[in-house]
């Protein structure tokens, strides 16, 4: 431990120095970028909600069928929307982030 008063630097801090040397560290948004940021969560928020909605109620049908590949079927085709739905949110983001 150092004794002359300075201070150990964490790994986060000393990662984002090295990502600053390379010219990769975090930038500030401008208030335009956060607003479509936001947007963009708002937008994706309320589409995720709306395929939940609609994937619910072929997953409920198929359970009170009893028809439980069905329903499984059905589980993971709402996983993989909602994953493809992410992925464009970031897709999205990172549009944003680069002005």
């Amino acid at each position: 431990m150092k004794d002359n008063g300075e201070k150990l630097k964490s790994s986060f801090e000393l990662a984002m120095e090295r990502m600053a040397q390379r010219g990769e560290g975090m930038t500030s948004l401008t208030a335009k970028q956060k607003e479509a940021m936001a947007d963009i969560s708002r937008r994706t928020q309320a589409k995720i909600a709306e395929v939940e909605i609609l994937f619910a109620k072929t997953i409920a049908q198929a359970r009170a069928a009893n028809d439980i590949a069905k329903a499984d079927t059905t589980e993971l085709e709402l996983r993989r929307e909602i994953a493809r739905l992410r992925e464009r949110e970031e897709t999205d983001r990172d549009r944003v982030r680069k002005g």
